[in-house]
């Protein structure tokens, strides 16, 4: 749960959380495909209208995210599949707290951005909403586990970290040109993703810019025309070799994890 949250306020929104909650959501996304396919106009009963909304059609709020992305009859199942996959595994990574708390503020969000340019009659493209809150899913799934990797029309693999950043550039220059909704209901799931994520996103740079340094001294030649020299020792901390600091001392520990004497952890650790 995000810390920013006091204690009392996480303990409730603990015993308000809804374990399983993206299963109900593909499974409510199903159901309103069937009754698509039974009665066409079915679907005109759920998006957010909010001239209607203010008339008592009050369910109109929510039942928008049950709307799915597609209606195609060939597409919706992946769509579904991949839809459960994704909230159930950021579920299990997060907890379902967290991901209760982080799926309803999404739809919160979108849905006051759409409801009030609504009112200003800018029209509400529900549907798009409902592909920008399903894409801060993707996002969040994939800033914990960036390596996964997934099958891009069932041929092209690709890890699932650069899918969701192409997915976002493409609903980004979608959305240029288009009424003023659509970039904010698409900026509303941005904010909602990183409010809860940003600090998952930043721990990643740190191990980049670690790994970005044992690249640029795992092999550093000694003078130009001359082949590289490689290593024998590396910090694990700080990635300095003895090549590129031949006065550094170097000590291994137990289990085999090399430190400069600047980085030594407990020296009873240390062989």
């Amino acid at each position: 749960m995000p810390s920013l949250f006091p204690d009392s306020i996480r303990r409730a929104l603990n015993r308000c959380c809804i374990p399983g909650l993206i299963r109900f959501v593909v499974l409510f996304n199903a159901l309103v495909f069937i009754l698509h396919l039974l009665a066409p106009g079915f679907i005109g009963m759920l998006t957010l209208d909010p001239n209607l909304v203010l008339q008592g059609q009050v369910w109109r709020l929510f039942t928008w995210i049950f709307i799915p992305e597609t209606l195609s009859p060939f597409w919706i199942f992946f769509a579904l599949l991949f839809l459960l996959y994704v909230g159930d595994g950021l579920e299990h990574a997060v907890g379902a707290s967290k991901f209760t708390l982080f799926y309803l503020s999404g739809v919160i969000a979108c849905t006051l951005v759409s409801f009030i340019f609504g009112l200003a009659g800018s029209g509400v493209p529900m549907a798009r909403a409902n592909t920008f809150l399903n894409l801060s899913l993707l996002l969040a799934y994939a800033t914990v586990y960036p390596d996964f990797k997934v099958l891009v029309l069932f041929i092209i693999p690709m890890r699932i970290a650069w899918l969701a950043i192409l997915s976002a550039l493409l609903m980004i220059f979608s959305s240029l040109g288009q009424p003023l909704v659509v970039a904010g209901t698409l900026a509303a799931a941005f904010l909602n993703y990183f409010l809860f994520f940003h600090r998952d996103l930043m721990a990643h740079l740190p191990l980049l810019n670690k790994k970005s340094v044992r690249i640029s001294t795992s092999l550093i030649p000694i003078k130009t025309g001359r082949e590289p020299v490689e290593n024998l020792h590396q910090c694990e901390i700080c990635g300095r070799t003895e090549v590129s600091h031949p006065d550094l001392d170097f000590r291994v520990a137990a289990s085999g994890t090399e430190y400069c004497r600047e980085h030594l952890p407990n020296s009873r650790s240390l062989s």
